[in-house]
């Protein structure tokens, strides 16, 4: 399945816009990671603002946080669903 976001358009860092040392990352991890694909629920992020430092959101609790509430905010948008909806899916509510 392919990956995209539907928070971004252009191949860049979600946090700092470099074009540099591109990640794709599933915002939605886990048991939820191929609803993260299949909604494209994904950001571009590098490598320094993924997994490469202590600033990267595998690390930085406070961007995972901050990424997964306002990637259910575009999902409900994009798709015109509701919180009901988005916690039928993804087992949890974010915002």
């Amino acid at each position: 399945m392919n990956r995209f976001s539907i928070l971004q358009e252009k191949k860049e860092c979600y946090v700092c816009h470099t074009t540099d040392n591109i990640h794709i990352h599933e915002v939605f991890f886990g048991k939820n990671r191929q609803n993260s694909i299949k909604w494209g629920c994904c950001v571009y992020l590098c490598g320094m603002h993924h997994n490469q430092s202590n600033q990267g959101v595998h690390f930085n609790h406070n961007l995972d946080k901050q990424l997964k509430k306002t990637m259910q905010i575009q999902w409900m948008k994009r798709y015109g669903k509701t919180e009901e909806d988005f916690i039928d899916i993804f087992k949890k509510n974010y915002v």
